[in-house]
């Protein structure tokens, strides 16, 4: 039995937590290709944090935090382009990396545009395999995704989800109960 302590410090996932830290150095599967086919953006909370997966013009997907930085509107309303996604707010456009790459109307501030080089929100490296997408949002640089059979074998492939309304540590417990399934 998990003293109320023990029990805290295995189940906070956020950033800057100890397990948070430590679960940030896996890839997560964040969604499946098929589900981003019939949409640009989608909200997707891992390891306690807000952040919106997109895809933009040119098929590239990025993995963004929820807020724009600089009015703080949701990027889940965001409009894809060639090179990014754009706030549907001010317009700014941030890349995969989470660069801002054009801020419409600054230039009249700042010719040289030198302030959009300045802004940034947090991004997370995404990789495509087996009809899913996995996010990483751990220290640089990436572990290489592994190139499991079931990612590679087109025979063997067929994706399914469920969202379990607990946290990991449940459902860990769970698959090692053999009496139970996850």
């Amino acid at each position: 039995m998990l003293t109320q302590e023990q029990n805290e410090r295995l189940t906070r996932v956020g950033p800057g937590e100890p397990m948070g830290e430590l679960l940030r150095q896996y890839w997560y599967p964040v969604a499946t290709v098929s589900q981003m086919k019939d949409r640009d953006t989608m909200p997707v909370k891992l390891l306690g944090e807000n952040l919106v997966l997109y895809q933009d013009l040119s098929g590239t997907y990025g993995l963004i935090d929820q807020r724009c930085p600089h009015r703080s509107m949701s990027m889940v309303y965001g409009i894809p382009e060639d090179n990014g996604l754009r706030c549907p707010y001010h317009g700014w456009i941030f890349n995969e990396a989470g660069n801002c790459v054009a801020q419409p109307y600054e230039e009249t501030e700042d010719p040289s545009g030198a302030f959009k080089d300045k802004v940034k929100t947090p991004a997370y490296d995404v990789q495509v395999m087996g009809g899913m997408i996995f996010g990483y949002l751990g220290k640089k640089p990436a572990p290489v995704l592994p190139k499991w059979d079931l990612f590679v074998d087109d025979a063997m492939r067929e994706v399914g989800y469920a969202v379990v309304p607990c946290n990991w540590l449940q459902i860990m417990e769970n698959s090692l109960d053999p009496v139970h399934v996850e």
